[in-house]
């Protein structure tokens, strides 16, 4: 059941029109801000015109070097996944589940399948299959802005094995951070059975998760409030984002002044806490799709 299942939302996936625009837009986006970091080097280095542009200093021009060569490249890349990528994610995962409502495709599918569970499963199987052939097509798109930045702007590549090796941690590890956004907008969109109700609940989860952030100064007053700001997801979420970076050789505390790396949770607590929001938003997803009624186009 769960083979059939996953094969029809793979197929849905693949033939959704909106599924290829929202990865053409992230793909956009993502090489404009790269495009832009090799702009800046570009003029600091007097390339472009006679001026050369000074704002930043020593540290900070040397952590731009490494974000557009290898291996930094793929930590900028999956960093982008797990920035505007999760945005995107919000939107793939509403019109997903909330489309099944409105077109009534989730009444054909439970007919023939009617393990609602098996269902929210497979559809889950699918979503972070597509976000991993994105992340993919992401990472071979960086790859060549990394070999045609360093031809042009001369800057120190150093692919290894290692950081070969170490990509399949990172990009499991940005899979893994996208996940509760994910969950949380599949609960939302189950629980209002429409895709407007999807992209509210991921969209207002993901404002108050990132707006839940700014408790981070809190952390330095005692151990007790430091306890509660890291059980917040963003703090969490913060920690694999730098662990990420840090494999492939960044420190984005260079370029992000305000975030204090040394209150962070260790990475095994943000394992576990964001793995506990991920249970918990699938078990709301869960029990909304079993125990409230399918409606839709018939």
């Amino acid at each position: 059941m769960f083979r059939n299942l996953f094969a029809a939302e793979w197929l849905k996936l693949r033939r959704w029109p909106v599924a290829w625009a929202l990865l053409g837009a992230f793909l956009g986006l993502m090489l404009l801000a790269l495009a832009l970091w090799a702009l800046v080097l570009a003029l600091h280095a007097g390339l472009i015109g006679r001026s050369r542009l000074t704002a930043l200093n020593a540290a900070q021009l040397a952590q731009i070097e490494r974000q557009l060569s290898f291996p930094g490249i793929f930590g900028t890349v999956l960093g982008h996944i797990n920035g505007t990528g999760g945005l995107f994610a919000i939107f793939l995962a509403a019109g997903s589940l909330g489309g099944d409502y409105s077109w009534g495709t989730l009444r054909t599918l439970l007919v023939r399948a009617p393990a609602r569970g098996t269902y929210l499963f497979a559809k889950l199987a699918a979503l972070l299959m597509g976000l991993l052939v994105a992340t993919l097509i992401a990472l071979t798109l960086g790859t060549l802005v990394a070999l045609i930045a360093s031809a042009w702007l001369h800057l120190p590549s150093q692919m290894t094995v290692g950081a070969l090796l170490a990509l399949p941690l990172g990009i499991g590890r940005a899979l893994f951070v996208i996940l509760p956004y994910l969950l949380a907008t599949l609960a939302s969109a189950a629980w209002g059975r429409s895709v407007l109700a999807g992209v509210g609940g991921g969209m207002i989860f993901l404002a108050i998760d990132v707006g839940a952030g700014s408790f981070g100064s809190l952390s330095h007053l005692n151990d007790l409030t430091r306890l509660l700001v890291n059980l917040l997801l963003q703090p969490n979420i913060n920690t694999l984002v730098m662990e990420n970076a840090a494999l492939f050789g960044l420190n984005q505390g260079v370029l992000v002044s305000s975030l204090d790396l040394t209150q962070l949770p260790s990475p095994l607590q943000a394992t576990v806490v964001i793995s506990v929001y991920g249970l918990l938003f699938a078990y709301g997803a869960w029990r909304s799709l079993v125990k409230r009624d399918v409606t839709g186009a018939p």
